[in-house]
């Protein structure tokens, strides 16, 4: 166990989960410009960008360790992988529901949201590409959505758009902790892809 503490980082990737959460409290109201693929820019919020860097640093920690190192190890190393990825979102969705709570806007709800799925699409992609493809892979998805992910003439937010649509959407913020649900519950029982 202390093996598994000391490669995955777990201080460091903490630290870096609770400052993001607490970046995007303070600053993540602020407005990115971005294209949209039909009608005109669309609003992208700071919000749903940096919530991005705890999956990223979660698929980058969890990867440095060799793969034919940890298929011998005793331990289901993949699952202590998605248990790490499951307390990182819950202490994302801990500090935005106190911060909205205690008066910050309501993208400190958005904040926590976007941090459970991009955590859950790292846990959905690790397995089936290995954490050296599915960084750069997760990088890309906010500015797809950004990109993609508007209905057409600006009324809102593809369905499928879950980082987009507005803070205090309750179905946004379902589908975001279903699909950590689900990439916790795929990561657990697939093992991650061997890269040499």
């Amino acid at each position: 166990m202390n093996w598994w503490a000391a490669s995955r980082n777990v201080p460091t990737l903490a630290s870096v989960t609770a400052a993001t959460a607490g970046g995007g409290l303070a600053f993540g109201q602020s407005r990115i410009p971005v294209p949209a693929m039909v009608g005109g820019a669309g609003h992208f919020l700071l919000a749903a960008l940096i919530t991005v860097i705890p999956a990223v640093t979660w698929l980058a920690f969890t990867g440095r360790a060799r793969g034919v190192t940890e298929t011998v190890a005793v331990r289901a190393v993949h699952r202590f992988d998605a248990s790490l990825a499951a307390v990182c979102a819950t202490l994302a969705l801990c500090m935005s529901v106190l911060g909205h709570f205690a008066g910050v806007d309501a993208v400190a709800l958005a904040i926590g949201r976007n941090t459970a799925f991009y955590l859950g699409l790292a846990l959905i992609l690790n397995p089936l590409t290995g954490a050296r493809i599915a960084a750069p892979v997760l990088t890309a998805i906010p500015l797809v959505l950004a990109v993609g992910g508007w209905k057409s003439g600006g009324r809102g937010a593809q369905p499928w758009a879950v980082i987009l649509h507005p803070a205090t959407s309750i179905p946004a913020l379902l589908a975001g902790v279903a699909v950590l649900v689900a990439g916790a519950t795929f990561s657990t029982f697939k093992p991650p892809r061997i890269t040499i």
